[in-house]
């Protein structure tokens, strides 16, 4: 055979085989989808709505659209679809509770293979505010319920406490010792002046340690009355 004729011919196959792994390649790297996903915003406080926000592309990074888009995280089971960019977006319908959440995608379209994609958010607890007042002494309203804080003028070895509060002075029997006072407490050079709670409700005075006023006057007014109406009906009688 001619020797021209068979470099010819060896010319020939190799153009075939690299054409046809051109096209092969390109078979390949034009029906496999990337996928990404991802919370919007993480993390998020519980109670709050997460939504899922993620990207569909080729392997060349050009958009697929209309890929189908199976979302899953904690309960969440949910099917959407990729819009004109690739993109895609889920925001829950449910709030979410404290924790931390993995978030599957599962990504399939006709004439591609399925892709897969998988991350995490956070759900953090909820930060209680409650509205701070300053202790400034004045009494709390709470209902019925009337919370005042009480300088203790005088003790006796008979366990006597005589407190003054708002515009009274009022003598309570054996309750002082219950909170840890000592006649020591009422000398005249005393250089801290003790300090009690006070609770009025339907013309009685109830007395208690000086931390029930100042957790009555650092609490919200929705858990106020309840705080105050427990303390008082918890009262023991000495």
């Amino acid at each position: 055979m001619n020797k021209h004729l068979i470099l010819a011919s060896i010319v020939s196959i190799g153009l075939i085989i690299a054409i046809s792994s051109v096209h092969a390649s390109e078979s390949v790297l034009s029906n496999k989808m990337l996928a990404s996903v991802k919370a919007e915003k993480d993390p998020i406080i519980e109670g709050q709505f997460p939504t899922i926000v993620g990207n569909v592309t080729n392997e060349a990074y050009k958009p697929i659209t209309n890929a189908n888009v199976l979302i899953m995280f904690g309960t969440t089971i949910v099917s959407t679809s990729t819009d004109e960019h690739g993109k895609f977006r889920y925001q829950a319908t449910s709030p979410s509770t404290r924790g931390i959440y993995e978030v599957d995608i599962t990504i399939t379209k006709n004439g591609y293979t399925k892709a897969l994609g998988k991350n995490t958010f956070t759900a953090a607890p909820r930060q209680t505010t409650t509205a701070t007042r300053t202790i400034t002494g004045l009494p709390v309203e709470a209902g019925n319920y009337t919370v005042f804080l009480g300088k203790v003028t005088q003790w006796n070895l008979e366990t006597t406490c005589f407190v003054s509060f708002a515009d009274k002075y009022m003598r309570f029997l054996h309750t002082c010792d219950l909170y840890n006072m000592a006649p020591e407490y009422f000398k005249s050079d005393q250089q801290v002046i003790p300090m009690v709670s006070v609770i009025h409700s339907n013309q009685t005075y109830r007395l208690f340690p000086e931390s029930i006023y100042i957790k009555a006057s650092n609490m919200a007014n929705d858990t106020l009355e309840t705080f105050v109406s427990s303390t008082f009906a918890n009262y023991t009688t000495p």
